[in-house]
């Protein structure tokens, strides 16, 4: 994959930010978030339906049980961007229409999932109890943080680490975490396969899918 600028560092300990000039992975061919979510998810990502991504609900092309997702929140877009709400983000800043427009940060998720986890940053929540075990679902919530199941950890922290590199956003909560998560839950077909498709779709890859091991050369200030 062909770089799309030079590129610079420089990091913070409450998360960690790179300065780039242009976006060094992001993709450039679809600006408009709604869209994304809308209609290129479903007809061109999973027009044959699939699994949704926390609790592994089945589910047959386009359908009001599972919404599109971004693992990396849309808040906390805004947030970094500063440029007021969504829509106001999406008249006036290129950078969050590319970001909020990107598939590999775009998964299908139950809508009760959705709403439990909005604005949550990724946490382990040992002591707490599965929020949905009527769904047969591994997932644990509590104030403002979650715990996804194992089997899909690594899968979020190279979408993290993704964003990061590609769209000049922090990396909130624990990076150390995320580094564990990467090696613990190490990338699986499934994956893979769905690196291919949205690459085809938007003409661009998740490095970190491709290569783990590139995450430990990031230069990262470690956060607990």
């Amino acid at each position: 994959m062909k770089p799309r600028g030079l590129i610079t560092a420089s990091f913070i300990t409450l998360g960690i930010f790179a300065t780039y000039n242009a976006f060094a992975d992001g993709q450039s061919k679809i600006d408009d978030p709604k869209k994304a979510a809308k209609d290129i998810f479903w007809d061109e990502l999973y027009p044959n339906g699939g699994k949704s991504f926390f609790c592994e609900q089945p589910f047959e092309g386009k359908t009001r049980r599972i919404v599109a997702g971004h693992i990396y929140n849309t808040q906390w877009m805004l947030d970094h961007y500063d440029c007021g709400t969504k829509s106001r983000c999406r008249k006036s800043n290129t950078d969050y229409k590319y970001a909020a427009s990107d598939l590999h940060n775009l998964y299908p998720v139950s809508p009760r999932v959705e709403l439990n986890r909005r604005n949550s940053k990724y946490s382990e929540l040992p002591n707490r109890s599965d929020q949905f075990p009527n769904l047969n679902c591994s997932y644990k919530s509590a104030f403002q943080s979650v715990e996804p199941a194992d089997e899909i950890k690594g899968n979020i922290a190279r979408v993290i680490f993704y964003m990061n590199k590609a769209y000049n956003l922090p990396i909130l909560g624990s990076s150390q975490m995320l580094l564990e998560w990467n090696e613990q839950d190490p990338v699986d077909q499934a994956e893979i396969d769905r690196n291919n498709l949205v690459e085809k779709i938007q003409g661009t890859r998740n490095r970190f899918i491709d290569n783990p091991h590139a995450i430990k050369d990031l230069d990262i200030t470690i956060t607990r």
